[in-house]
């Protein structure tokens, strides 16, 4: 019984941590910003060479034309490790990373309708990254 004056002082100090982070949590989670809206198959590709035709960071081209590359050959699995791989590129802006996420969106799309089609490739994909998630 002599930890128990500190048990409940750490109960305390636990309770009172778990309650600032909720409100930080709540304070934090706007609705305001309506959640990112996948592009058209036909707008993509120029999103894409808007957004990063210009890129400061050479890595974030050259994924950037890989990517193009997958999308016009129709092979979504590369066009979805490409644009994964796009967007964890450091340093790129803001913008960049809102028109790869929702170029994200589109590719998982893609993915998906292309598994639905009977594409073994589409679906091994789709089954790493939902292993990997």
């Amino acid at each position: 019984m002599l930890f128990q004056p500190y048990m409940k002082q750490l109960c305390i100090k636990g309770t009172a941590l778990a309650l600032l982070m909720v409100m930080a949590l709540s304070v934090g989670c706007s609705r305001s910003v309506p959640p990112p809206t996948p592009f058209t198959e036909q707008e993509m590709p120029g999103e894409i060479e808007k957004a990063f035709g210009t890129a400061k960071q050479p890595e974030a081209k050259d994924l950037a034309s890989q990517f193009l590359a997958a999308i016009q050959a129709k092979d979504y699995s590369k066009a979805h490790y490409a644009i994964q791989a796009l967007a964890g590129v450091q340093g790129i802006s803001k913008e960049q990373i809102q028109v790869a996420t929702r170029a994200s969106l589109t590719v998982s799309s893609l993915l998906e309708s292309a598994r639905a089609q009977g594409d073994t490739k589409a679906a091994q994909t789709i089954k790493s990254y939902m292993e990997t998630k």
